[in-house]
Protein backbone atom coordinates (compact mmCIF):
# COMPACT_ATOMS: atom_id res chain seq x y z
CA UNK A 1 0.00 0.00 0.00
CA UNK A 2 1.24 3.41 -0.80
CA UNK A 3 2.04 5.45 1.83
CA UNK A 4 -0.09 8.08 2.39
CA UNK A 5 1.30 11.56 3.87
CA UNK A 6 -1.88 13.11 5.02
CA UNK A 7 -1.79 10.21 8.14
CA UNK A 8 1.79 11.92 9.43
CA UNK A 9 -0.19 15.47 9.17
CA UNK A 10 -3.09 13.68 11.33
CA UNK A 11 -0.19 11.96 13.92
CA UNK A 12 1.77 15.91 13.94
CA UNK A 13 -2.06 16.73 14.83
CA UNK A 14 -2.82 14.79 17.56
CA UNK A 15 0.31 15.12 19.10
CA UNK A 16 0.18 19.12 19.20
CA UNK A 17 -3.44 18.89 20.39
CA UNK A 18 -2.74 16.37 23.06
CA UNK A 19 0.21 18.32 24.75
CA UNK A 20 -1.83 21.34 24.15
CA UNK A 21 -4.30 20.14 26.18
CA UNK A 22 -2.32 18.89 28.31
CA UNK A 23 -0.22 21.84 29.37
CA UNK A 24 -3.53 23.57 29.23
CA UNK A 25 -5.01 21.57 32.17
CA UNK A 26 -1.75 21.95 33.87
CA UNK A 27 -1.45 25.79 33.65
CA UNK A 28 -5.19 26.12 34.98
CA UNK A 29 -4.78 23.97 37.64
CA UNK A 30 -2.35 27.03 38.93
CA UNK A 31 -4.51 29.74 37.54
CA UNK A 32 -3.48 30.56 34.28
CA UNK A 33 -5.40 30.80 31.20
CA UNK A 34 -5.33 27.42 29.46
CA UNK A 35 -5.02 29.36 25.74
CA UNK A 36 -1.19 29.85 27.35
CA UNK A 37 -0.61 26.26 27.38
CA UNK A 38 -1.61 25.90 23.75
CA UNK A 39 0.84 28.50 22.75
CA UNK A 40 3.53 27.42 25.30
CA UNK A 41 3.36 23.51 23.55
CA UNK A 42 3.20 24.83 19.79
CA UNK A 43 6.24 26.73 20.92
CA UNK A 44 8.08 23.71 22.44
CA UNK A 45 6.89 21.46 19.98
CA UNK A 46 7.61 23.67 17.13
CA UNK A 47 10.07 23.38 14.69
CA UNK A 48 13.04 25.65 16.45
CA UNK A 49 13.01 23.98 20.08
CA UNK A 50 12.14 19.91 19.98
CA UNK A 51 10.85 19.75 16.12
CA UNK A 52 8.66 17.21 16.95
CA UNK A 53 6.08 18.63 14.58
CA UNK A 54 5.99 21.41 11.58
CA UNK A 55 9.66 20.36 10.69
CA UNK A 56 8.78 19.83 7.10
CA UNK A 57 5.45 22.27 7.04
CA UNK A 58 2.76 19.97 6.90
CA UNK A 59 0.75 21.90 9.30
CA UNK A 60 0.56 25.17 7.47
CA UNK A 61 -2.57 23.84 5.67
CA UNK A 62 -3.76 23.02 8.74
CA UNK A 63 -3.15 26.09 10.91
CA UNK A 64 -4.57 28.48 7.95
CA UNK A 65 -7.74 26.08 7.98
CA UNK A 66 -7.82 26.54 11.99
CA UNK A 67 -7.37 30.27 12.04
CA UNK A 68 -10.77 30.20 9.25
CA UNK A 69 -12.72 28.02 11.21
CA UNK A 70 -11.84 30.43 14.29
CA UNK A 71 -12.80 33.56 12.32
CA UNK A 72 -16.13 32.23 11.17
CA UNK A 73 -17.19 31.03 14.96
CA UNK A 74 -16.37 34.98 15.99
CA UNK A 75 -18.06 36.36 12.74
CA UNK A 76 -21.04 33.99 14.14
CA UNK A 77 -21.01 35.88 17.49
CA UNK A 78 -21.34 39.44 15.98
CA UNK A 79 -25.36 39.15 16.06
CA UNK A 80 -27.29 42.37 14.87
CA UNK A 81 -28.54 42.02 18.48
CA UNK A 82 -25.05 41.90 20.13
CA UNK A 83 -23.52 44.63 18.32
CA UNK A 84 -26.94 46.63 19.33
CA UNK A 85 -26.45 45.80 22.66
CA UNK A 86 -22.97 47.62 22.92
CA UNK A 87 -24.32 50.94 21.03
CA UNK A 88 -22.63 52.87 18.59
CA UNK A 89 -20.36 54.29 21.52
CA UNK A 90 -18.42 50.98 21.49
CA UNK A 91 -18.17 51.08 18.01
CA UNK A 92 -16.66 54.24 17.77
CA UNK A 93 -13.97 53.44 20.72
CA UNK A 94 -12.88 50.37 18.87
CA UNK A 95 -12.28 52.43 15.76
CA UNK A 96 -10.63 55.00 17.47
CA UNK A 97 -8.34 52.38 18.93
CA UNK A 98 -7.43 50.79 16.18
CA UNK A 99 -6.68 53.45 13.62
CA UNK A 100 -4.80 55.54 15.74
CA UNK A 101 -2.78 53.04 16.77
CA UNK A 102 -1.92 51.71 13.52
CA UNK A 103 -0.88 55.59 12.43
CA UNK A 104 0.64 56.61 15.80
CA UNK A 105 2.23 52.64 15.32
CA UNK A 106 3.49 53.67 12.29
CA UNK A 107 4.67 56.55 12.37
CA UNK A 108 7.15 56.08 15.38
CA UNK A 109 8.41 52.51 13.53
CA UNK A 110 8.92 54.85 10.42
CA UNK A 111 11.01 57.16 12.58
CA UNK A 112 12.71 53.89 14.25
CA UNK A 113 13.72 53.82 10.56
CA UNK A 114 11.99 50.76 9.25
CA UNK A 115 10.75 50.99 5.43
CA UNK A 116 6.49 52.24 5.19
CA UNK A 117 5.10 49.57 4.27
CA UNK A 118 6.97 47.34 7.66
CA UNK A 119 6.24 49.54 9.78
CA UNK A 120 2.40 49.84 8.44
CA UNK A 121 2.41 46.20 9.29
CA UNK A 122 3.99 46.37 12.42
CA UNK A 123 1.36 49.30 13.41
CA UNK A 124 -1.43 46.41 12.39
CA UNK A 125 -0.31 43.69 14.55
CA UNK A 126 0.02 45.71 17.59
CA UNK A 127 -3.32 47.13 16.97
CA UNK A 128 -5.33 44.39 17.98
CA UNK A 129 -5.83 42.50 20.96
CA UNK A 130 -7.10 39.00 22.11
CA UNK A 131 -10.73 38.59 22.22
CA UNK A 132 -10.39 35.13 23.40
CA UNK A 133 -7.67 35.48 25.89
CA UNK A 134 -9.15 38.54 27.39
CA UNK A 135 -12.74 37.81 27.64
CA UNK A 136 -12.07 34.01 28.77
CA UNK A 137 -10.07 35.81 31.64
CA UNK A 138 -12.51 38.59 32.45
CA UNK A 139 -15.48 35.74 32.73
CA UNK A 140 -13.27 33.46 34.69
CA UNK A 141 -12.96 36.74 36.99
CA UNK A 142 -16.52 37.55 37.44
CA UNK A 143 -15.33 40.98 35.84
CA UNK A 144 -17.07 40.55 32.17
CA UNK A 145 -20.61 42.50 33.47
CA UNK A 146 -18.45 45.25 35.58
CA UNK A 147 -17.80 48.54 33.55
CA UNK A 148 -14.31 47.56 32.60
CA UNK A 149 -15.40 44.85 31.45
CA UNK A 150 -17.91 46.30 29.49
CA UNK A 151 -15.61 48.41 28.58
CA UNK A 152 -13.17 46.07 27.44
CA UNK A 153 -15.31 43.90 25.50
CA UNK A 154 -16.76 46.38 23.46
CA UNK A 155 -13.53 47.64 21.90
CA UNK A 156 -12.61 43.42 21.40
CA UNK A 157 -15.95 43.52 19.38
CA UNK A 158 -14.92 46.34 17.61
CA UNK A 159 -11.49 45.23 16.65
CA UNK A 160 -13.22 41.70 15.53
CA UNK A 161 -15.22 43.98 13.46
CA UNK A 162 -11.89 45.62 12.26
CA UNK A 163 -10.06 42.62 11.24
CA UNK A 164 -11.48 42.39 7.62
CA UNK A 165 -10.54 45.89 6.48
CA UNK A 166 -6.71 45.43 8.02
CA UNK A 167 -6.53 42.01 6.19
CA UNK A 168 -7.23 43.82 2.90
CA UNK A 169 -4.58 46.77 4.03
CA UNK A 170 -2.36 43.68 4.10
CA UNK A 171 -3.33 42.22 1.00
CA UNK A 172 -2.88 45.71 -0.77
CA UNK A 173 0.49 46.90 0.75
CA UNK A 174 1.61 43.13 -0.77
CA UNK A 175 0.54 43.74 -3.75
CA UNK A 176 2.55 47.04 -3.52
CA UNK A 177 5.94 45.32 -2.22
CA UNK A 178 8.57 45.41 -4.25
CA UNK A 179 7.39 48.54 -6.28
CA UNK A 180 10.36 51.45 -5.94
CA UNK A 181 7.14 53.81 -6.39
CA UNK A 182 3.78 52.36 -5.41
CA UNK A 183 1.65 55.45 -6.19
CA UNK A 184 1.39 54.94 -9.81
CA UNK A 185 0.12 51.36 -8.80
CA UNK A 186 -2.34 52.35 -6.11
CA UNK A 187 -5.27 52.73 -8.22
CA UNK A 188 -4.91 49.79 -10.37
CA UNK A 189 -4.33 47.98 -7.05
CA UNK A 190 -7.70 49.68 -5.30
CA UNK A 191 -9.25 48.66 -8.11
CA UNK A 192 -8.59 44.95 -8.32
CA UNK A 193 -9.03 44.47 -4.39
CA UNK A 194 -12.36 46.01 -4.68
CA UNK A 195 -13.71 44.09 -7.85
CA UNK A 196 -12.32 40.99 -5.97
CA UNK A 197 -14.24 42.02 -2.46
CA UNK A 198 -17.36 42.57 -4.46
CA UNK A 199 -17.73 39.17 -6.08
CA UNK A 200 -16.47 37.77 -2.64
CA UNK A 201 -19.05 39.33 -0.53
CA UNK A 202 -21.73 39.34 -3.55
CA UNK A 203 -21.46 35.53 -3.82
CA UNK A 204 -21.44 34.85 -0.01
CA UNK A 205 -24.39 37.06 0.40
CA UNK A 206 -26.46 35.67 -1.79
CA UNK A 207 -25.92 31.66 -0.41
CA UNK A 208 -26.33 33.49 3.28
CA UNK A 209 -29.36 35.60 2.25
CA UNK A 210 -31.81 33.30 -0.45
CA UNK A 211 -30.06 30.22 0.08
CA UNK A 212 -29.14 28.81 2.77
CA UNK A 213 -32.18 29.85 4.98
CA UNK A 214 -33.97 27.85 2.63
CA UNK A 215 -32.15 24.95 3.21
CA UNK A 216 -32.22 25.34 6.81
CA UNK A 217 -35.95 26.06 6.69
CA UNK A 218 -36.68 22.56 5.07
CA UNK A 219 -38.93 20.11 6.99
CA UNK A 220 -35.77 17.33 6.25
CA UNK A 221 -33.21 19.45 7.38
CA UNK A 222 -35.71 20.56 10.52
CA UNK A 223 -35.78 17.06 11.98
CA UNK A 224 -32.03 16.17 12.04
CA UNK A 225 -29.91 19.17 13.37
CA UNK A 226 -26.63 17.28 11.91
CA UNK A 227 -27.22 19.10 8.52
CA UNK A 228 -27.56 21.98 9.48
CA UNK A 229 -24.28 21.77 11.45
CA UNK A 230 -22.68 20.14 8.31
CA UNK A 231 -23.80 23.06 6.18
CA UNK A 232 -22.93 25.81 8.39
CA UNK A 233 -19.19 24.52 8.20
CA UNK A 234 -19.16 23.79 4.48
CA UNK A 235 -20.40 27.18 4.06
CA UNK A 236 -17.39 28.55 6.32
CA UNK A 237 -15.03 26.12 3.64
CA UNK A 238 -16.41 27.22 0.61
CA UNK A 239 -16.44 30.86 1.91
CA UNK A 240 -12.54 30.58 2.54
CA UNK A 241 -11.76 28.40 -0.83
CA UNK A 242 -13.52 31.08 -2.92
CA UNK A 243 -11.64 34.28 -1.46
CA UNK A 244 -8.14 31.86 -1.43
CA UNK A 245 -9.09 31.72 -5.31
CA UNK A 246 -9.73 35.67 -5.69
CA UNK A 247 -6.47 36.06 -3.98
CA UNK A 248 -7.89 37.15 -0.90
CA UNK A 249 -7.40 35.89 2.78
CA UNK A 250 -9.26 32.69 3.47
CA UNK A 251 -9.78 33.96 6.97
CA UNK A 252 -11.38 36.70 5.48
CA UNK A 253 -13.92 35.01 3.43
CA UNK A 254 -14.53 32.66 6.39
CA UNK A 255 -15.32 35.32 8.72
CA UNK A 256 -17.32 37.18 6.08
CA UNK A 257 -19.46 33.96 5.52
CA UNK A 258 -19.71 33.92 9.56
CA UNK A 259 -21.43 37.23 10.19
CA UNK A 260 -23.74 36.94 7.08
CA UNK A 261 -24.93 33.59 8.66
CA UNK A 262 -25.18 35.02 12.38
CA UNK A 263 -28.60 37.14 10.68
CA UNK A 264 -30.48 33.77 9.85
CA UNK A 265 -33.07 32.36 12.16
CA UNK A 266 -31.20 29.35 12.32
CA UNK A 267 -28.00 31.74 13.93
CA UNK A 268 -28.69 30.53 17.77
CA UNK A 269 -28.67 26.72 16.67
CA UNK A 270 -25.27 26.86 14.58
CA UNK A 271 -23.59 28.96 17.18
CA UNK A 272 -24.85 26.08 19.94
CA UNK A 273 -24.11 23.01 17.91
CA UNK A 274 -20.68 24.57 16.76
CA UNK A 275 -19.52 25.62 20.30
CA UNK A 276 -17.73 22.10 20.94
CA UNK A 277 -15.75 22.46 17.79
CA UNK A 278 -14.58 25.76 18.38
CA UNK A 279 -13.22 24.64 20.96
CA UNK A 280 -10.89 22.29 18.69
CA UNK A 281 -10.53 25.11 16.26
CA UNK A 282 -9.13 27.32 19.01
CA UNK A 283 -6.25 24.88 20.80
CA UNK A 284 -5.48 24.19 16.97
CA UNK A 285 -5.19 27.36 16.16
CA UNK A 286 -3.36 28.94 19.37
CA UNK A 287 -1.09 25.54 19.73
CA UNK A 288 -0.25 26.20 15.49
CA UNK A 289 0.56 29.73 15.81
CA UNK A 290 3.04 29.01 18.88
CA UNK A 291 4.91 27.02 16.40
CA UNK A 292 5.90 30.51 14.05
CA UNK A 293 7.97 31.43 17.19
CA UNK A 294 11.35 30.59 16.27
CA UNK A 295 13.16 30.25 20.10
CA UNK A 296 16.88 30.55 18.27
CA UNK A 297 16.42 33.07 16.04
CA UNK A 298 14.68 35.27 19.39
CA UNK A 299 17.86 35.15 21.15
CA UNK A 300 20.07 36.54 18.50
CA UNK A 301 21.44 40.31 20.03
CA UNK A 302 19.69 42.02 16.88
CA UNK A 303 16.12 40.34 16.87
CA UNK A 304 16.18 40.43 20.65
CA UNK A 305 16.36 44.27 20.50
CA UNK A 306 13.51 44.79 18.27
CA UNK A 307 11.52 42.20 20.28
CA UNK A 308 12.02 44.02 23.09
CA UNK A 309 11.71 47.32 21.66
CA UNK A 310 8.42 46.18 20.22
CA UNK A 311 7.07 44.86 23.85
CA UNK A 312 7.71 48.09 25.51
CA UNK A 313 7.00 50.81 23.08
CA UNK A 314 4.06 48.67 21.93
CA UNK A 315 2.17 48.33 25.54
CA UNK A 316 2.71 51.65 26.21
CA UNK A 317 1.61 53.21 23.17
CA UNK A 318 -1.47 51.15 22.89
CA UNK A 319 -2.78 51.43 26.44
CA UNK A 320 -2.41 55.21 26.46
CA UNK A 321 -4.21 55.33 22.93
CA UNK A 322 -7.00 53.00 24.31
CA UNK A 323 -6.83 55.10 27.79
CA UNK A 324 -7.69 57.97 25.68
CA UNK A 325 -10.16 56.42 22.81
CA UNK A 326 -12.65 55.48 25.81
CA UNK A 327 -11.73 58.84 27.75
CA UNK A 328 -12.82 61.01 24.74
CA UNK A 329 -16.13 58.80 24.56
CA UNK A 330 -17.09 59.91 27.66
CA UNK A 331 -15.39 57.11 29.75
CA UNK A 332 -14.87 57.17 33.55
CA UNK A 333 -10.98 57.69 33.80
CA UNK A 334 -9.95 55.09 36.45
CA UNK A 335 -12.25 52.23 34.23
CA UNK A 336 -10.67 53.81 30.94
CA UNK A 337 -7.17 53.02 32.54
CA UNK A 338 -8.08 49.32 33.67
CA UNK A 339 -9.49 48.12 30.40
CA UNK A 340 -6.48 49.82 28.66
CA UNK A 341 -4.47 47.52 30.75
CA UNK A 342 -6.99 44.49 29.88
CA UNK A 343 -6.61 45.24 26.25
CA UNK A 344 -2.88 46.15 26.19
CA UNK A 345 -1.23 43.01 24.96
CA UNK A 346 -0.88 42.09 20.93
CA UNK A 347 -3.71 39.75 20.02
CA UNK A 348 -3.59 36.07 18.35
CA UNK A 349 -4.71 37.87 15.10
CA UNK A 350 -1.38 39.58 14.90
CA UNK A 351 0.49 36.02 13.97
CA UNK A 352 -2.34 35.66 11.10
CA UNK A 353 -1.42 39.42 10.22
CA UNK A 354 2.32 38.59 10.43
CA UNK A 355 2.11 35.87 8.65
CA UNK A 356 0.79 37.15 5.73
CA UNK A 357 2.94 39.72 5.46
CA UNK A 358 5.59 37.32 5.24
CA UNK A 359 4.80 35.60 2.57
CA UNK A 360 4.40 38.45 1.08
CA UNK A 361 7.62 39.75 1.53
CA UNK A 362 6.43 43.08 3.01
CA UNK A 363 8.76 42.37 6.50
CA UNK A 364 12.04 40.54 6.73
CA UNK A 365 12.12 37.03 8.81
CA UNK A 366 13.95 38.96 11.79
CA UNK A 367 11.08 41.14 12.37
CA UNK A 368 8.71 38.82 11.83
CA UNK A 369 10.79 36.78 15.19
CA UNK A 370 10.74 40.16 17.04
CA UNK A 371 6.54 41.05 16.55
CA UNK A 372 5.88 37.46 17.45
CA UNK A 373 8.03 37.23 20.13
CA UNK A 374 6.86 40.32 21.54
CA UNK A 375 3.18 39.02 20.98
CA UNK A 376 4.14 35.77 22.94
CA UNK A 377 5.13 37.68 25.62
CA UNK A 378 2.41 40.13 26.15
CA UNK A 379 -0.01 37.20 25.54
CA UNK A 380 1.71 35.11 28.45
CA UNK A 381 1.82 38.39 30.66
CA UNK A 382 -1.87 39.38 30.15
CA UNK A 383 -3.38 37.15 32.85
CA UNK A 384 -1.26 39.25 34.99
CA UNK A 385 -2.52 42.16 33.58
CA UNK A 386 -6.24 41.72 33.44
CA UNK A 387 -5.99 40.14 37.63
CA UNK A 388 -4.11 43.46 38.56
CA UNK A 389 -5.87 46.01 36.34
CA UNK A 390 -8.15 47.06 38.84
CA UNK A 391 -5.32 47.68 41.66
CA UNK A 392 -2.86 49.25 39.21
CA UNK A 393 -5.66 51.83 37.39
CA UNK A 394 -6.29 52.87 41.53
CA UNK A 395 -2.78 53.55 41.90
CA UNK A 396 -2.15 55.36 38.53
CA UNK A 397 -5.68 57.51 39.18
CA UNK A 398 -4.37 58.26 43.24
CA UNK A 399 -0.52 59.16 41.74
CA UNK A 400 -1.78 61.49 39.51
CA UNK A 401 -4.00 63.59 41.87
CA UNK A 402 -1.23 63.53 44.26
CA UNK A 403 0.68 65.33 41.70
CA UNK A 404 -1.95 67.98 40.54
CA UNK A 405 -2.16 66.62 37.16
CA UNK A 406 -6.21 65.37 37.97
CA UNK A 407 -8.69 66.88 40.45
CA UNK A 408 -10.24 64.13 43.03
CA UNK A 409 -13.22 62.59 42.10
CA UNK A 410 -14.52 62.65 45.76
CA UNK A 411 -17.29 65.44 46.19
CA UNK A 412 -17.13 68.08 48.89
CA UNK A 413 -18.58 67.40 51.95
CA UNK A 414 -21.78 69.76 53.07
CA UNK A 415 -23.28 69.83 56.67
CA UNK A 416 -25.97 67.70 54.94
CA UNK A 417 -23.31 65.08 54.44
CA UNK A 418 -21.51 65.40 57.82
CA UNK A 419 -24.99 65.39 59.96
CA UNK A 420 -25.90 62.40 58.13
CA UNK A 421 -25.91 58.96 60.52
CA UNK A 422 -28.05 55.65 60.24
CA UNK A 423 -27.91 56.14 56.48
CA UNK A 424 -28.09 53.06 54.63
CA UNK A 425 -25.40 53.37 51.38
CA UNK A 426 -26.96 51.40 48.10
CA UNK A 427 -23.45 50.45 46.00
CA UNK A 428 -25.13 50.44 42.23
CA UNK A 429 -28.20 52.36 40.95
CA UNK A 430 -29.27 49.45 38.30
CA UNK A 431 -32.49 47.40 39.23
CA UNK A 432 -31.45 46.20 41.98
CA UNK A 433 -30.42 49.04 43.36
CA UNK A 434 -33.47 50.87 42.63
CA UNK A 435 -35.83 48.38 44.58
CA UNK A 436 -33.26 48.17 47.30
CA UNK A 437 -33.75 51.89 47.47
CA UNK A 438 -37.32 52.13 47.46
CA UNK A 439 -38.01 49.67 49.50
CA UNK A 440 -35.93 51.09 52.02
CA UNK A 441 -38.01 54.39 52.06
CA UNK A 442 -41.14 52.65 52.30
CA UNK A 443 -39.38 50.94 55.32
CA UNK A 444 -38.57 54.67 56.91
CA UNK A 445 -34.94 54.19 56.22
CA UNK A 446 -32.74 56.96 54.56
CA UNK A 447 -30.71 55.28 51.30
CA UNK A 448 -28.10 57.06 49.90
CA UNK A 449 -26.89 55.71 46.57
CA UNK A 450 -23.43 55.27 44.70
CA UNK A 451 -22.51 54.24 41.73
CA UNK A 452 -19.33 55.15 39.07
CA UNK A 453 -22.47 55.94 36.36
CA UNK A 454 -23.25 59.30 36.03
CA UNK A 455 -26.53 58.53 34.01
CA UNK A 456 -27.48 55.93 36.98
CA UNK A 457 -26.79 59.05 39.76
CA UNK A 458 -28.50 61.14 37.72
CA UNK A 459 -31.84 59.05 37.66
CA UNK A 460 -31.64 58.34 41.12
CA UNK A 461 -31.45 62.12 42.20
CA UNK A 462 -34.42 62.56 39.31
CA UNK A 463 -36.19 59.65 41.51
CA UNK A 464 -35.93 61.69 44.80
CA UNK A 465 -32.91 59.89 46.30
CA UNK A 466 -29.77 61.45 47.90
CA UNK A 467 -26.77 60.10 45.05
CA UNK A 468 -23.16 60.48 44.85
CA UNK A 469 -21.10 59.96 41.61
CA UNK A 470 -18.27 57.67 42.58
CA UNK A 471 -16.16 54.38 43.20
CA UNK A 472 -17.72 52.49 45.97
CA UNK A 473 -14.02 50.70 46.40
CA UNK A 474 -11.81 53.67 47.56
CA UNK A 475 -11.63 54.78 51.32
CA UNK A 476 -12.12 58.16 50.60
CA UNK A 477 -15.21 58.00 48.80
CA UNK A 478 -16.60 55.71 51.88
CA UNK A 479 -15.37 58.48 54.30
CA UNK A 480 -17.63 61.17 52.09
CA UNK A 481 -20.76 58.66 52.77
CA UNK A 482 -20.25 58.77 55.96
CA UNK A 483 -19.56 54.98 56.14
CA UNK A 484 -18.62 55.37 59.90
CA UNK A 485 -21.96 56.16 60.95
CA UNK A 486 -24.02 54.14 58.39
CA UNK A 487 -26.01 51.61 59.31
CA UNK A 488 -25.87 49.31 56.74
CA UNK A 489 -23.96 48.83 53.37
CA UNK A 490 -25.72 47.24 50.56
CA UNK A 491 -23.69 45.74 47.15
CA UNK A 492 -26.05 45.69 44.28
CA UNK A 493 -23.04 45.46 41.78
CA UNK A 494 -22.75 41.80 40.39
CA UNK A 495 -19.20 42.02 39.95
CA UNK A 496 -17.44 39.78 42.83
CA UNK A 497 -14.14 41.77 42.88
CA UNK A 498 -15.53 44.83 42.94
CA UNK A 499 -17.85 43.67 45.61
CA UNK A 500 -15.49 42.20 47.67
CA UNK A 501 -13.31 45.46 47.80
CA UNK A 502 -16.12 47.75 48.52
CA UNK A 503 -17.01 45.72 51.54
CA UNK A 504 -13.34 45.16 53.06
CA UNK A 505 -12.78 49.34 52.68
CA UNK A 506 -16.41 49.45 53.91
CA UNK A 507 -15.83 47.32 56.72
CA UNK A 508 -12.32 48.65 57.60
CA UNK A 509 -14.93 52.25 58.52
CA UNK A 510 -17.32 50.42 60.48
CA UNK A 511 -17.50 47.20 62.39
CA UNK A 512 -21.25 47.37 63.60
CA UNK A 513 -22.53 47.90 60.44
CA UNK A 514 -25.24 45.71 58.10
CA UNK A 515 -23.33 44.47 54.68
CA UNK A 516 -25.87 42.63 52.41
CA UNK A 517 -24.66 41.44 49.10
CA UNK A 518 -25.56 40.46 45.69
CA UNK A 519 -23.89 37.12 44.79
CA UNK A 520 -23.95 36.56 40.88
CA UNK A 521 -22.92 33.17 41.68
CA UNK A 522 -22.90 30.60 44.08
CA UNK A 523 -18.65 30.26 43.95
CA UNK A 524 -18.59 33.76 45.05
CA UNK A 525 -20.39 33.38 48.34
CA UNK A 526 -17.88 32.34 50.78
CA UNK A 527 -15.49 35.13 49.34
CA UNK A 528 -17.68 37.97 50.19
CA UNK A 529 -18.46 36.44 53.37
CA UNK A 530 -14.53 36.45 54.04
CA UNK A 531 -14.30 39.73 52.82
CA UNK A 532 -16.81 41.04 55.59
CA UNK A 533 -20.67 40.46 54.34
CA UNK A 534 -23.02 39.84 56.68
CA UNK A 535 -25.70 38.32 53.92
CA UNK A 536 -25.18 37.03 50.83
CA UNK A 537 -28.10 36.30 48.99
CA UNK A 538 -27.01 33.83 45.89
CA UNK A 539 -28.73 34.38 42.44
CA UNK A 540 -28.38 30.91 41.82
CA UNK A 541 -29.79 28.94 44.66
CA UNK A 542 -32.56 32.13 45.17
CA UNK A 543 -33.47 31.53 41.60
CA UNK A 544 -33.68 27.55 41.82
CA UNK A 545 -35.66 28.46 45.20
CA UNK A 546 -38.53 30.31 43.09
CA UNK A 547 -38.40 27.99 40.05
CA UNK A 548 -38.93 24.93 42.46
CA UNK A 549 -41.26 26.87 44.27
CA UNK A 550 -43.67 28.45 41.17
CA UNK A 551 -43.56 24.68 39.82
CA UNK A 552 -44.86 23.04 42.99
CA UNK A 553 -47.56 26.19 43.17
CA UNK A 554 -48.99 25.64 39.47
CA UNK A 555 -48.79 22.11 39.16
CA UNK A 556 -50.48 21.45 42.86
CA UNK A 557 -52.22 24.18 43.39
CA UNK A 558 -51.29 24.41 46.90
CA UNK A 559 -49.49 28.13 47.38
CA UNK A 560 -48.93 27.16 51.01
CA UNK A 561 -46.73 24.49 50.28
CA UNK A 562 -45.02 26.52 47.96
CA UNK A 563 -44.41 29.71 50.73
CA UNK A 564 -43.25 26.94 52.38
CA UNK A 565 -40.66 26.32 50.16
CA UNK A 566 -39.99 30.26 49.64
CA UNK A 567 -39.33 30.38 53.52
CA UNK A 568 -36.28 28.45 53.54
CA UNK A 569 -34.69 31.57 51.53
CA UNK A 570 -36.84 33.87 53.49
CA UNK A 571 -39.18 35.19 51.37
CA UNK A 572 -43.03 35.27 51.47
CA UNK A 573 -43.78 35.38 48.36
CA UNK A 574 -42.82 34.01 44.69
CA UNK A 575 -40.91 37.06 42.82
CA UNK A 576 -40.36 37.06 39.31
CA UNK A 577 -36.95 35.66 38.72
CA UNK A 578 -33.93 37.76 38.57
CA UNK A 579 -33.12 39.08 35.19
CA UNK A 580 -29.83 37.85 34.43
CA UNK A 581 -29.26 41.04 31.57
CA UNK A 582 -29.30 43.84 34.18
CA UNK A 583 -27.58 46.67 33.22
CA UNK A 584 -25.44 47.53 36.68
CA UNK A 585 -22.71 49.46 35.08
Amino acid sequence: MTDFSGWNILGEVLLLVGSAVALGVALESIKISAIIGYLLAGVLLGPSVFGLVGDDGNLEVVAELGVSLLLFSIGLELTPTRLRGFGIRGAIVGVVQVVLTILIGTGVAFLFGLEWREAAILGCMVALSSTAVVARLLNERGELESPRGRETLAVLLAQDGLLVPILLLVGFLGGTAGETDAAPGIAGQLASAAVDILIMVASIAVLGIFVIPRLLNASILRRNRDFAIVIAITTCLAAAWGSHSLGLSPALGSFVAGVLLARVSFSRQIRADTGALRAVFLTLFFASVGMLANVREMVQPEVLKLLLAILFIGLFLKVLIAWFAIRITGGHRRIAIGAAICLAQFGEFSFVIGSEALKSEIISPEMFQAAIGASLISLFATPLLVAKAKPISTSIDRLLVRLHIWKSIVPPKSSADSELSGHIIIVGYGPAGAEVARTATLAGLTPLVIDINQRLVERAAAEGFRSVFGDGAQHEILEHLGASRAAALVMTLPEPQAAMATITQFRSLNQDAIIVARGRYERWVADLEMAGADYVISEESTAGTMLGATLVSRLTGDTNAAADLTGMTGMTEIPDPPNSNEDEA
